[in-house]
């Protein structure tokens, strides 16, 4: 049985939630991804997916936005995902860690942009805001074979954010990104989850974000491990346990993250 860190509630975790996992198992070439996890994030929320490299964390969010098999009982926006309709995935917000297309495609930052997010965003000033908030009005116009991958990264952000979603899923949304702009972003969340009171899903390595934004921190490796407020859930033992060897925890001068000795490069988490 998972350790349940705390047994505090906040008044939002009384309403319907807009993400309800149950008893989430996921089996993929024959190996258990996930067994048995549950997770709940409700509007206002911001709720950490935390564990090691491998430990399901990407394969949770590919569930959620119904692009994996799995058994169990999910509910996202009050739908199993494959039931989500066009209308219903717009109020959904999602980040990957990396956003994979040819690069070598002859678009512009603008057209790639307007054909993520339609007709609304068409015109320049509506384009140009949209990037402003992640620090990207600049590349508007630049083609998008010349942007590194922290630019292009921002501007998957910019979309993510731009249609005011009710729920955002982020998995290691500030990859590539320097540490300016990656504040600037977190901040940016921040204010969004308090004024607008969207849910959201983070996938983190950086404990930092962690124990500075989340309102509850879910811990997974395969099956889930803990559940608890960051204060709680941030202690040498939880994190022992969850990644299954000692974890040394400390702050990097130069990016001000908390690194647990996990890379934050792997593609699956």
């Amino acid at each position: 049985m998972p350790s349940r860190c705390t047994s505090r509630r906040s008044a939002s975790e009384a309403r319907m939630p807009l993400i309800d996992a149950a008893d989430v198992s996921v089996v993929l070439g024959g190996r258990a991804v996930l067994e048995s996890v549950s997770l709940t994030v409700h509007a206002g929320q911001t709720v950490a997916l935390i564990g090691p490299n491998g430990a399901g964390k990407t394969t949770l969010l590919r569930v959620l936005l119904g692009l994996s098999p799995y058994q169990g009982r999910v509910q996202v926006l009050g739908k199993p995902p494959e039931r989500l309709t066009r209308a219903d995935r717009q109020q959904i917000g999602y980040v990957p860690q990396a956003l994979q297309f040819d690069r070598s495609m002859p678009l512009l930052t603008r057209e790639l942009l307007w054909a993520m997010l339609g007709e609304r965003f068409h015109n320049r000033a509506a384009m140009e805001g949209v990037l402003a908030a992640v620090d990207a009005a600049h590349l508007l116009d630049k083609p998008i074979r010349t942007l590194s991958g922290g630019e292009l990264q921002r501007i998957i952000i910019a979309a993510a954010l731009a249609q005011q979603p009710k729920l955002l899923l982020l998995d290691e949304p500030a990859t590539g990104i320097d540490v300016g702009v990656r504040v600037q972003f977190y901040e940016l969340i921040e204010r969004l989850r308090a004024k607008q009171g969207m849910g959201i899903l983070i996938v983190s390595h950086d404990l930092s974000v962690v124990s500075r934004y989340a309102t509850r921190v879910v811990c997974i490796h395969h099956r889930l491990i803990c559940t608890g407020a960051p204060d709680e859930v941030l202690q040498m033992p939880v994190l022992e346990a969850l990644y299954g060897h000692p974890v040394g925890v400390y702050t990097h001068a130069s990016s001000h993250q908390l690194i647990t000795g996990e890379t934050t490069g792997s593609t699956r988490g």
